[in-house]
């Protein structure tokens, strides 16, 4: 009787204990879908962001990072924040170029001049008004900018001219202003998910792309590619975003908690972006056996020139590409 008794009171005991411990060891789960692979400052930030949270909550968020398109490719992750299914995501310009495109004035050849131009946009009041739109309407804020560098081709074949460009099978992200641009050099642009690019050049469905060294490097697209063309058309952004959906059922303290830690991870990343783009070229020379090719960029600039035209008129609002163009 005694041995009952005392089982059920140390029973009673451990239930106690259960009860008390397990709220404090069920952290609320934050997920975070990335279409960056690990390695890239951009990816490096996430790591930072959850370390920052994880510390700074003391356990009550558990950050999950989902990288290389884990959670699918920017239209997903984008469309999943502004239904609330996801909490946040990192990734590049998909949430403007793939859903409003008359916004794409930031990120299409031959615009930005140089990283002082890209950060005077982006730290601007025409960074605002474009961030301002994602917000206003489907519910995601952006919370974090990192630069991510210039956009450069490559290929099996040296490209050195724009008349050099014509055959080639392009693979592109999902935006129209990029295909229209291209194709008006004699390309054939082909829209292949970021996470499906390797394979696609690997198997022949492409036989060029382009990004920013850190995802060359990163997504080991050397391995199937020979040159590396200097075109800096594009300065590129990564984006870190959250879903109002869900942020707005935080309380106060986790919301500022949340967005200090994004500010920092963004800060931290940035801190490594230029330095990094510059190690990432060499290495992909050195290590990665790519060829590197200058390129004449004054006359990839002129021969876009009626494609952007064109896009001025057709499909961005009215006067905004100017005013990206005209800051000093």
């Amino acid at each position: 009787m005694k041995s009952r008794l005392w089982m059920a009171v140390c029973g009673i005991a451990l239930l106690g204990v259960a009860l008390t411990v397990a709220p404090a060891m069920a952290g609320m789960k934050i997920n975070v879908g990335s279409t960056f692979g690990p390695g890239a400052p951009v990816y490096k930030g996430q790591e930072k962001f959850k370390e920052l949270v994880e510390q700074r909550s003391k356990g009550e968020f558990e950050v999950f990072v989902h990288p290389l398109g884990a959670m699918g490719g920017e239209r997903d992750v984008f469309e999943a924040m502004s239904t609330g299914g996801l909490e946040m995501g990192a990734m590049g310009s998909g949430d403007i170029s793939i859903f409003f495109p008359k916004y794409l004035v930031f990120e299409v050849p031959y615009v930005m001049k140089d990283i002082d131009h890209f950060w005077k946009f982006w730290n601007g009041p025409l960074g605002a008004y474009i961030n301002d739109v994602p917000l206003k309407q489907k519910g995601v804020k952006t919370v974090g900018i990192v630069y991510r560098g210039p956009r450069l081709l490559t290929a099996n074949r040296p490209v050195r001219t724009p008349a050099d460009v014509k055959g080639l099978k392009l693979r592109l992200p999902e935006i129209m202003p990029w295909m229209e641009v291209w194709k008006s050099l004699g390309a054939l642009p082909t829209p292949v998910p970021f996470q499906e690019v390797y394979m696609a050049l690997k198997t022949g469905v492409v036989d060029s792309q382009e990004n920013p060294p850190e995802s060359i490097w990163s997504l080991k697209f050397y391995e199937a590619q020979k040159y590396m063309m200097r075109t800096e058309h594009i300065y590129s952004a990564c984006k870190y975003q959250i879903s109002m959906k869900w942020f707005n059922t935080l309380k106060k303290d986790h919301q500022d908690l949340i967005i200090k830690a994004w500010e920092d991870a963004a800060k931290y990343a940035n801190e490594m972006a230029v330095a990094a783009d510059k190690d990432y070229t060499a290495k992909l020379q050195k290590e990665g056996g790519m060829t590197l090719v200058e390129v004449d960029k004054a006359a990839f600039a002129k021969a876009v020139a009626p494609a952007m035209d064109k896009l001025d008129k057709e499909v961005f609002e009215p006067g905004l590409l100017k005013k990206v163009r005209d800051i000093k």
